[in-house]
């Protein structure tokens, strides 16, 4: 929502290039669609000058973040900060200085990032901060760096005030507690931070830290105070500062109103809904609210409440209305092995009158990324998408996932490969007791670390699987540890505590052993690898190493390279491509119907098979594995 409250805006997706659509909130209805947008815009987001937004753009998917201006007078994109192979992102908006910027950027080193205001005018930018080492710096609304941010070689965090140096000390945070904490903002007048904390090991709160001159930090309120759930969204007062509405979270999202105007506004959208809703945004003296209310079956659909009169507007709903078979999807709490619980997503399609339950379906486990983040209830394109295709789906929050605790956070330190595995299995053992899975027939889906945990989990399981599907997969612990992204290297000691150090022979050697490029000669089923070229997360040759590993065992793999793509599939007819052939891998592998796959013209995937992979689709090469290499240009060293 636009500052003065005018517009909404959002990217339309659907077609290669997406739409910039612009909804005018006092006539109720969509005004424009504007074409034009940059190449691979990714976010969108409204300054404090009226009319005047902000675009960022990937256009390679080397995630060399590009920002561009936009006009809604005149519907005009004009380029704002862009310096080639570095990283752009905005780093700050204010009111209090509506037609600048405050802009994060590793240009002068690809270690730091730096960070300038820059004019939304003129383009002028002056420099705010030097970068020498920072793993963040936090500004107040004045655009001036308060806090700085350092990780210690144990993995801990330090906060200080900006300027001090090592004399001005503000807050340090233990290991155990470094990645449930966060920075939220500054109260209006400065004199207060917000941090998410741990509150012991399986709480989180809510707290405002007196922050001045050069003292250290102490509580000066405890807004909120919840166990085994996160604290996500904070919606501050945009007088005060003060936060006024929370959203938590352990099986759903719920908002939490922590001031009485908000919470008799909260009551009354509540009774207008009649469900839980979200609240996104607040403008307009926060007069008027962006919403949305979401569904574990749909996408979210969004509309504006003004409080002031109870009125709610539809706006949009994310994608049109699903279509196929009904589907439900609840948490449940899953036991695991030495009395842990994880709390799991089952989603599955709605049984029919006619329909027997007398065998078990085949089921998906789908692991999510990270691993330091979540699962959540509301829509989830791949678990809905798989689900409607028949499976039940098995999304488990697995030990490392955020959202729990501290505790839970922790007790995948050093367990890659390992206990985390163990989650796994036991999710899968509790699916087959309770007749949600077919043991004989079960898939394994996963990304990033969720496509090197399932690729680990179909080597070393005794367990029988249907096939696995990894995209952007980490195949080498080693590796990664040994060369971690440049923008990373503020936060590698952190990794080197949570993953293990790559420095210690005898942590190498566990590494090399929990490493999916060590036990491919022991993955029995068929392997599907997905990754982008430009990927600068997870380099492309994590999968093409893995490919080559699995065509020297023998082993059937598939491997889709995307040359334009990056760790995300962001082009409309490469999402397309690599869903139809997944779709068709899970058919013929877990079901044994499988089509043959049909690739969009205009799609840029190139699809390479092992010798023991049979039966090659429509667009597959033929050739040898290493004629594939040297006409196609990958090489997997």
């Amino acid at each position: 929502m636009s500052a003065d409250g005018r517009y909404l805006a959002w990217l339309s997706s659907g077609t290669s290039a997406p739409s910039l659509v612009l909804f005018d909130v006092r006539q109720g209805r969509e005004v424009d669609r504007v074409g034009g947008t940059p190449a691979r815009v990714r976010a969108f987001t409204w300054s404090h000058a009226p009319g005047v937004g902000i675009a960022v753009a990937d256009r390679t998917g080397a995630e060399n973040w590009v920002l561009y201006r936009f006009t809604a007078g005149t519907r005009e994109w004009t380029p704002l900060a862009e310096v080639a192979g570095a990283q752009m992102r905005v780093a700050g908006l204010s009111p209090r200085r509506p037609t600048e910027v405050l802009v994060a950027s590793n240009r002068r080193d690809r270690r730091c990032h730096d960070y300038e205001v820059i004019s939304l005018r003129t383009g002028d930018r002056v420099m705010s901060l030097e970068n020498n080492g920072y793993g963040a710096v936090y500004f107040d609304t004045d655009f001036s760096p308060r806090l700085t941010e350092t990780v210690n070689q144990d993995g801990s965090r330090d906060f200080w005030h900006s300027g001090h140096g090592k004399e001005g000390l503000f807050l340090h945070v233990p290991h155990e507690a470094a990645l449930c904490t966060r920075f939220s903002h500054f109260s209006t007048d400065g004199h207060t931070a917000y941090f998410v904390l741990p509150d012991g090991r399986e709480g989180t709160r809510l707290a405002g830290l007196r922050c001045a001159g050069d003292q250290r930090a102490t509580v000066a309120e405890t807004l909120l105070s919840v166990r085994w759930a996160g604290i996500g969204q904070i919606l501050p007062s945009s007088t005060t500062g003060r936060p006024e509405l929370a959203e938590v979270e352990r099986f759903r999202r719920r908002t939490v109103a922590l001031h009485a105007d908000a919470g008799t506004a909260l009551r009354a959208l509540r009774r207008r809904l009649g469900g839980e809703p979200a609240v996104l945004e607040r403008r307009q003296s926060d007069g008027q609210w962006l919403c949305a209310e979401h569904r574990a079956d749909a996408e979210a659909r969004y509309f504006v409440y003004r409080p002031s009169s109870d009125v709610v507007t539809p706006v949009v709903r994310a994608r049109p209305a699903p279509r196929g078979a009904p589907l439900t999807c609840r948490p449940v709490s899953v036991a695991l092995r030495a009395g842990r619980h994880a709390v799991t997503f089952l989603a599955a399609p709605t049984p029919g009158k006619d329909s027997s339950r007398d065998t078990p379906p085949p089921a998906v486990l789908l692991v999510h990324g990270g691993p330091w983040r979540r699962s959540r209830w509301e829509y989830d394109e791949r678990r809905v998408w798989l689900a409607r295709q028949g499976y039940t789906v098995l999304d488990p929050n697995f030990r490392g996932s955020t959202g729990f605790g501290s505790a839970w956070v922790n007790a995948a330190d050093r367990e890659w490969g390992a206990a985390m595995q163990e989650d796994l299995e036991d999710t899968l053992d509790w699916a087959v007791r309770r007749g949600h899975a077919d043991p004989d027939r079960i898939a394994l889906v996963g990304g990033s670390y969720g496509g090197y945990a399932v690729l680990q989990l179909a080597a070393t399981s005794s367990r029988r699987f249907g096939c696995v599907v990894a995209t952007a997969p980490l195949t080498d612990l080693v590796r990664f540890a040994d060369s971690l992204p440049e923008y990373w290297q503020t936060a590698a000691p952190m990794v080197r505590r949570r993953l293990g150090d790559a420095g210690d022979p005898v942590q190498r050697s566990t590494l090399a052993e929990r490493s999916p490029v060590t036990n491919a000669a022991t993955v029995e089923c068929p392997v599907l690898l997905v990754h982008g070229a430009n990927d600068s997360r997870v380099p492309v040759d994590m999968s093409t190493t893995m490919f080559m590993r699995l065509a020297r065992a023998d082993r059937a793999a598939l491997l889709a390279l995307f040359p334009d793509e990056g760790h995300e599939l962001v082009r409309a007819e490469n999402r397309l491509a690599c869903d139809r052939l997944t779709a068709a891998f899970l058919s013929r592998h877990v079901l044994g119907t499988g089509a043959e796959a049909t690739t969009p013209e205009s799609s840029t995937m190139r699809l390479l098979r092992t010798p023991r992979y049979r039966a090659p689709a429509r667009h597959e090469y033929s050739q040898g594995v290493s004629s594939c290499w040297n006409q196609h240009g990958f090489c997997p060293s």
